[in-house]
């Protein structure tokens, strides 16, 4: 593998802002003085590709691709949006390609079909919990895997079409880079969130009386209905302290102008940031008395980022909405949006974060 103290050419694979910083602090945990290219895949979300052309400014890669994979139409059509880049990277060699998420099996594809020494998973949020027991242990930590169990002549045409573009199913082990402890230590690689804190650093930083609630467009997806997100909202604003103010951070994918005059009524303001949560805070020096949300990776980065200083609230979905999610997929058929809360609350007690229930 290149050395630390050389150049390394690394392959960044995303679609997030949030999966693009976890790439970033792989690298600087690693120390290693990278030349950078990146394809990004958020194309479809408007707000996403702010956060990431933001964040560009700061990685300062030598190439970025945009690439679009159609949400319809033939196989075909979606296998064909990306398989030049699996050409154009041949003649490459890469220290590492890091790749954001195992939904996209455009990443799975790519990293299996170039010449790299290292393929990492970096940190999907807590998402990666649910992918680790149900998808990542159950393949030995081996690209490509499967994200669904049913459907198999549906896979039968993608090898088909794949293998008639040049893609090949070439077996390729990977390594995990998370903020959770998993088993495996031997894959597994913890995120100590090193590049974050040294931003903090850099900045006057002091817990600021601020209360911070997390945006999260579940009514958007239809997991929650309005009435019920509001309840949430209306209870966090009557407990907060009258000295501190109440800030809602509103996430990338929301539909911020169907909430905003509810929001004001209850005495939020409301933030807009071209960077993630945690990126923005980190840039001003700015740590929250406390931050509240629904099961949102924020509420874990920011208890790492502040030392247990700032308390992280989670305000738990009931009974009956949990039942109901046992009933929808989530990026894959192997596991429900159930599991993959459940799993993201198992974690809570060893982080620290309070638990709230609002039935």
């Amino acid at each position: 593998m290149t050395g630390a103290n050389h150049q390394s050419k690394i392959l960044m694979l995303i679609s997030s802002p949030f999966q693009y910083w976890c790439a970033l602090e792989y690298l600087y945990q690693m120390e290693q003085r990278a030349s950078i290219t990146v394809v990004n895949a958020a194309t479809i979300c408007e707000n996403s590709m702010l956060q990431i052309e933001a964040m560009h400014k700061f990685a300062k890669p030598e190439s970025v691709t945009l690439l679009t994979i159609p949400k319809e139409g033939s196989l075909e059509r979606r296998i064909e949006a990306y398989s030049d880049l699996i050409t154009l990277f041949a003649s490459d060699a890469f220290s590492t390609v890091l790749i954001g998420d195992l939904r996209q099996l455009w990443m799975q594809d790519i990293a299996c079909n170039i010449n790299a020494d290292n393929v990492v998973l970096v940190d999907d949020g807590a998402a990666t919990n649910v992918f680790e027991k149900f998808i990542i242990r159950p393949s030995d930590y081996m690209l490509p895997v499967s994200m669904h169990s049913e459907n198999a002549e549906r896979k039968a045409l993608a090898w088909e079409l794949k293998s008639s573009l040049g893609i090949l199913y070439k077996p390729t082990k990977f390594r995990l880079f998370s903020i959770f402890g998993f088993a495996d230590s031997q894959y597994a690689i913890g995120n100590k969130l090193s590049l974050l804190r040294q931003q903090f650093k850099m900045q006057n930083q002091n817990v600021n009386p601020e209360w911070h609630f997390i945006g999260s467009p579940v009514c958007e997806k239809g997991l929650l209905d309005a009435k019920r997100y509001y309840n949430i909202l209306a209870h966090a604003a009557k407990y907060h302290h009258a000295d501190s103010s109440l800030i809602y951070f509103a996430h990338r994918a929301e539909d911020i102008n169907s909430k905003a005059q509810l929001l004001s009524d209850l005495g939020y303001r409301i933030e807009f940031h071209d960077q993630p949560y945690e990126l923005a805070c980190a840039s001003q020096g700015r740590m929250p008395e406390k931050v509240v949300g629904l099961h949102s990776t924020s509420l874990f980065n920011m208890k790492i980022l502040s030392g247990n200083e700032c308390e992280a609230i989670c305000y738990l979905l009931n009974e009956n909405e949990l039942a109901a999610m046992s009933k929808r997929n989530y990026g894959s058929d192997r596991f429900t949006l159930r599991d993959h809360i459940e799993s993201i609350y198992d974690r809570f007690e060893e982080f620290g974060i309070t638990t709230l229930n609002l039935q």
